[in-house]
């Protein structure tokens, strides 16, 4: 799709211009960093989620679609935001919205990783329980997966993330034709490939936005046969306005 720039001056909520359709997309709540299974939401992560999906129902917003990825993040954030709705969609489970599995991509990329950098060698130790180790060693095996350069014997190619996360929005644009409003609940890999076909960003980009994007925020797309552009992103006044600094997280 080609990109489209638009003012959406003087729009309701949920209005859609000239008839074209609006997609939400929602990053899942805070997961469970640190423990066994990191795809579990903490019960700071439900709270989010609940609270976003009231602020979509305050707004007045009615869905006609709603999707997730596999993940339990994903479906349990739809689950506890889709039930504040008034008249909630049926839940539509795509695979091609999860988020891109890290584990094996680092374990892959983590011996060169160590030889090339001695902060690296510091912080692998304790990435786990320590999250300025984890974001060192994950930054630098996320730059050297996108770049395409680094032979992975294990892990999923950037440039099949980018691909089937596009599969996903066209299933959606597919699904739903003009003038609708679709939810979608997902991850922050999946929002930033979403940023990168709205704006044509470069890799780089896009993968820096995915380590900004907040849990439980809500980014916004205009869609139609012929245009995707990028309307609202990684918005949390939501929860800001409950005016309690634990309820912003990024992991």
């Amino acid at each position: 799709m080609a990109k489209f720039s638009y003012k959406p001056n003087g729009l309701r909520a949920g209005e859609n211009p000239f008839g074209m359709s609006v997609l939400y997309m929602m990053r899942h709540g805070q997961a469970s960093f640190g423990q066994d299974n990191y795809d579990r939401l903490s019960d700071l992560g439900l709270r989010q989620s609940a609270l976003t999906g009231e602020h979509l129902a305050n707004l007045g917003l009615t869905f006609d679609a709603a999707y997730c990825g596999t993940m339990s993040r994903q479906q349990d954030t739809a689950r506890a935001a889709l039930a504040a709705l008034p008249a909630p969609p049926p839940l539509r489970v795509l695979p091609e919205f999860n988020e891109y599995d890290s584990g094996p991509i680092i374990k892959a990329l983590l011996p060169a990783m160590q030889k090339e950098d001695p902060a690296v060698v510091q912080a692998a130790p304790h990435m786990f329980d320590d999250r300025k180790a984890f974001q060192t060693v994950y930054e630098g095996a996320m730059r050297r997966w996108i770049s395409g350069r680094y032979t992975l014997d294990q892990g999923e190619a950037w440039q099949a993330f980018l691909a089937r996360s596009r599969t996903a929005l066209e299933q959606v644009w597919a699904d739903n034709g003009r003038g609708k409003t679709v939810l979608v609940f997902s991850s922050g890999g999946s929002i930033s490939a979403a940023l990168r076909l709205a704006l044509g960003l470069d890799d780089e980009t896009a993968l820096r936005l995915t380590w900004v994007i907040k849990n439980a925020s809500l980014s916004s797309f205009f869609y139609n046969d012929r245009d995707f552009s990028l309307s609202l992103f990684n918005s949390t006044a939501h929860l800001e306005l409950h005016r309690k600094p634990e309820l912003i997280t990024y992991r």
